[in-house]
């Protein structure tokens, strides 16, 4: 069974999500990261078994409207409480990776009672090092410069080579590319500003604190060679964690659920039995 398009309206603006399984028991809600869109998890969400799914594009991604009001991580929170409640689920697992890794945190952290279980791949927990300070610089740049020009800044063929170095460990070229061109096209697409706002938040806000008051049983996912979310910064947050468990992929980065997809879907189907 394919995943099916649907939509909502929150808060008079209109959401995007897809759906699959939609009378199973259980329900697995899946958040993207950034950029990006449901597309980038529908081949690990094909293996992982009889739940109902669900993948929104979040807010100001891929076909769903921006937020009324910033793009921050509370706002981004409130908006997932509101879409669980317009569906009508009131206890869902959480599987979010990277940026929505950040929302499922902050989601748990705010509406306990909601979430069954949690997993988060390859958590964005804070920016640091030097990879942190060149997209600093990009980002700084870019706020400087006239509004028609920060797009074709902000997704520049610079950054594209960087990404393949940093972002790809374990893909082949075609599959590198493929996975380029997916987020090549969601920058494109992304309104600029958002684009900063969101920037910003995952610069300035470490949520390394957030874990010690996630009282969700977690599975943690972390990729060995990871240079956007250091193993050691995924640990550090693990151990903030008061029930949780740690998965380090071998020779991983960072898009392990476009690289490997289903290798980690493997890993949460057997955490989550």
């Amino acid at each position: 069974m394919a995943f099916k398009q649907n939509s909502i309206t929150i808060n008079c603006r209109k959401a995007f999500y897809w759906e699959k399984n939609k009378q199973a028991k259980e329900t697995i809600v899946l958040l993207h990261g950034f950029p990006g869109s449901h597309e980038g998890l529908l081949a690990m969400a094909s293996g992982l078994g009889n739940y109902r799914l669900i993948i929104p594009d979040l807010p100001a991604c891929g076909l769903s409207e921006q937020l009324e009001g910033k793009h921050n991580l509370e706002n981004y929170s409130d908006w997932l409480n509101s879409f669980l409640k317009s569906l009508n689920i009131d206890s869902v697992i959480i599987v979010g990776h990277s940026f929505g890794s950040r929302v499922g945190l902050v989601f748990s952290s705010h509406y306990p009672q909601k979430v069954k279980r949690l997993v988060l791949i390859t958590p964005v927990v804070k920016v640091e090092g030097l990879i942190a300070r060149f997209v600093a610089v990009e980002y700084e740049i870019a706020k400087i410069l006239p509004a028609y020009l920060r797009r074709s800044w902000l997704s520049n063929r610079v950054h594209r080579n960087i990404e393949k170095m940093i972002l790809y460990k374990t893909a082949s070229q075609k599959r590198r590319h493929e996975l380029i061109a997916m987020e090549t096209k969601e920058l494109m697409h992304l309104n600029p500003q958002i684009n900063i706002e969101l920037f910003d938040e995952f610069y300035k806000f470490s949520l390394v604190p957030v874990g010690k008051r996630v009282k969700t049983k977690t599975l943690v996912i972390a990729g060995e060679f990871d240079e956007v979310a250091p193993l050691d910064s995924v640990q550090e947050l693990e151990k903030q964690l008061i029930d949780s468990e740690l998965v380090i992929m071998e020779k991983c980065g960072h898009i392990v659920v476009g690289e490997k997809p289903l290798t980690t879907a493997k890993i949460i189907s057997k955490w989550l039995e």
